[in-house]
């Protein structure tokens, strides 16, 4: 019997988030990375104390969640291109993921799963957010889901990367797809409200002022949604796993001049369907 079986739960909020005791990631077996991944595709986002490990450990277990991604504008650490580097002190001009998102949703196809470690902690602040977008499509009205459903948007990582990881990006393409405003997942068959802040610039089809509007709606309801959101206070060696076909996530850099400092890795999804 894998180790998670039996793993005491606490779950965080009713619909999602569980924080997962007595667990050692490295040492999970397949059957346990398997139960694993379900389980993210059930409650959006794990969480994990004492997770002590290497970069190359953590890219190792990565590895056993999917095919690894690469991010298309942060620098990786040296010699892990599949790591993105989470860092932000004093001197610091933002801190990644301030802002309720899906990590690079503008990919053709978008992550699944994202794991963050973080190493080093502020005293007090640096919590993430998440908020579960199968209860923010299911916390919309029916004649309004079904019309959401005829919908396509474009994301765009221009929103997000231009002029951010570098001082001169002026001839660089950031990957533009279209994706459904509605999707759904692969695991669970649920359908998740899939446009976020940080990379959705427009609804296909719609005036730039119906567009405008309509996305103002979807994203202050996944940002007051307070019923569908939990937070995770971080400790060193702490861990987090989540599904980002079906959760967002918030940053909240109220840390200032402290320093927040970690590692990320993402595994590749597959191309959204409705």
């Amino acid at each position: 019997m894998s180790v998670l079986t039996t793993a005491p739960r606490v779950d965080t909020n009713k619909v999602i988030g569980t924080l997962l005791s007595d667990v050692t990631l490295r040492d999970l077996d397949d059957d346990g990375v398997r139960q694993l991944v379900d389980l993210a595709a059930e409650r959006g986002v794990l969480f994990f104390r004492n997770q002590e490990m290497t970069l190359a450990e953590q890219v190792e277990f990565g590895s056993r969640l999917g095919e690894l991604h690469i991010h298309p504008a942060a620098k990786a650490p040296d010699g892990y291109p599949e790591v993105l580097l989470v860092h932000t002190d004093e001197n610091s001009r933002y801190t990644a993921g301030d802002g309720w998102h899906t990590d690079v949703s503008c990919d053709a196809r978008p992550p699944g799963l994202s794991m963050l470690r973080i190493e080093q902690v502020p005293s007090a602040g640096g919590d993430t957010l998440w908020a579960s977008m199968y209860e923010a499509y299911e916390t919309l009205s029916p004649s309004f889901r079904e019309y959401l459903s005829s919908l396509t948007a474009v994301h765009t990582g221009d929103l997000a990367y231009r002029g951010r990881y570098t001082k001169d990006d002026r001839d660089t393409e950031y990957p533009t797809n279209e994706h459904p405003v509605i999707r759904t997942h692969p695991i669970s068959g649920r359908k998740a409200l899939y446009v976020n802040s940080g990379f959705t610039q427009r609804i296909r089809g719609l005036s730039r002022r119906e567009s405008d509007g309509l996305l103002k709606i979807l994203f202050d309801h996944i940002a007051y949604g307070v019923r569908f959101q939990t937070r995770f206070h971080w400790e060193p060696n702490s861990v987090a796993i989540w599904d980002n076909r079906c959760v967002q996530h918030h940053a909240s850099w109220d840390y200032f001049p402290e320093t927040r400092h970690g590692y990320r890795v993402t595994t590749r999804g597959e191309v959204p369907f409705q």
